[in-house]
């Protein structure tokens, strides 16, 4: 094996790798009122895949949508039971990892989801 070759498979080892780990690094926690939620069906009869889409209202106006699916990675597997708590029209501190990139429909994943008193 040459060494561009070898050169070349850990690159693209290492790039692979940053792509998947790199999102778990960048968290936030947002403030947000709930305006809406959904859940998202994809594949065939034998293979059916799910995810959780909560629309939400940021306290300075904007809109951002979230995902609520399960991670191996963060060992998070409650994302039914995360869903089942948010009610639409309450507010809540939503702590999140990941990237929103549109032209993948990527969104940022709800780790942990704490209801705001109203005042």
């Amino acid at each position: 094996m040459s060494i561009g070759k070898l050169v070349a498979g850990f690159g693209l080892v290492a790039l692979l790798g940053t792509c998947s780990v790199a999102p778990h690094l960048d968290r936030e926690v947002y403030r947000a009122k709930v305006t809406d939620k959904e859940r998202v069906v994809k594949g065939s009869e034998d293979e059916i895949s799910s995810k959780y889409l909560v629309f939400t209202k940021l306290p300075n106006g904007r809109i951002r949508v979230f995902e609520n699916t399960d991670s191996w990675i963060e060992l998070k597997f409650n994302s039914s039971d995360v869903y089942g708590q948010i009610r639409v029209g309450r507010t809540y501190d939503l702590g999140t990892y990941g990237w929103r990139i549109p032209i993948l429909s990527k969104y940022e994943n709800i780790l942990r989801v704490r209801e705001v008193a109203q005042e």
